[in-house]
């Protein structure tokens, strides 16, 4: 797990990121949120799902962490469509980390 850590250490930043923005934008009930809420959700349970990978030195680790960069890069284009709420913009920049970290090559 040695290799994976900060790995390991982005993802569960950024599943918390993601739940408090999917949840914070759901209490806002505007329609206009939707792709972003589905997006934190996806991302959130992408990073969980690495993490236990991760964890265990899964031989599919790299290939999950590919595309939880993926998943984690678009929920920051997302994200960033809503900068001036905190949590979004908060988001976005642990998403950008997390696909940084997840796009590290082995």
């Amino acid at each position: 797990m040695k290799k994976f850590k900060l790995a390991v250490e982005a993802c569960l930043a950024c599943f918390g990121a993601c739940e408090v923005c999917a949840a914070n934008c759901i209490e806002m009930n505007d329609k206009n949120h939707l792709n972003c809420i589905l997006l934190c959700r996806d991302c959130a349970e992408i990073c969980i799902l690495c993490v236990k990978f991760c964890s265990r030195n899964s031989g599919f680790s790299t290939a999950l962490m590919k595309l939880c960069a993926k998943i984690c890069t678009a929920c920051a284009v997302e994200c960033e469509k809503f900068a001036h709420h905190a949590h979004c913009r908060e988001c976005a920049e642990s998403c950008r980390k997390c696909a940084a970290a997840c796009s590290f090559k082995w």
